[in-house]
């Protein structure tokens, strides 16, 4: 069981890398009124061996409890959604310019999102950049007394999952009678 959950996970990892399907634009500008089973064909996510799997990500980072920086990434068949929430502790990167990022020892996250916090205990850069198949998190800190900390948060949608996992288990259970029966027989 747990050897297929993770064959499931190492797939959705690397599914996530494929290229975005597109869709077609109709040149009316029409609203195309679609049924609900037509809908259930065009949901986000992908599939793997027939089981439907919706992926996403929340990353954020605390200073001293609080949230700082959030970043909320959906990937599905039509592509990668992120969604960027930054706190009030700081100013945030893109509002600096290089001159003064330069001055702060912050040279390389020129063009990137997130928070720098400068105070009398030192600088404190966090930073969520979302790029074609990836998603980085980076903390450079100078700073001493910073309570600093992040988590992330990954939602693996398998609404057709549940038989799968029947179908496993009671595989599984077949395995263990056969075991059992075998060692009643030869004396085990």
């Amino acid at each position: 069981m747990r050897s297929i959950v993770v064959s499931i996970l190492f797939l959705c990892g690397v599914l996530s890398f494929a290229a975005p399907a597109w869709a077609a634009i109709r040149q009316d500008d029409e609203p195309v009124v679609m049924s609900d089973a037509e809908m259930d064909d065009l949901r986000g996510g992908f599939s793997v061996a027939g089981l439907d799997i919706g992926f996403g990500a929340v990353v954020t980072t605390y200073i001293s409890g609080q949230p700082a920086l959030t970043t909320s990434l959906t990937w599905s068949d039509a592509g990668q959604t992120v969604q960027q929430e930054i706190g009030n502790a700081g100013q945030q990167i893109q509002n600096l310019t290089p001159d003064a990022l330069n001055a702060l020892g912050l040279k390389g996250v020129a063009g990137s999102t997130g928070v720098v916090i400068n105070d009398a205990n030192g600088v404190t850069a966090l930073i969520h950049n979302v790029t074609d198949g990836a998603l980085q998190n980076i903390i450079v800190n100078s700073a001493s007394n910073r309570d600093l900390r992040q988590d992330i948060d990954i939602t693996l949608v398998m609404p057709g999952f549940t038989p799968a996992q029947d179908a496993i288990g009671l595989q599984q259970f077949g395995m263990r009678l056969n075991s059992d029966m075998a060692g009643v027989a030869f004396g085990g």
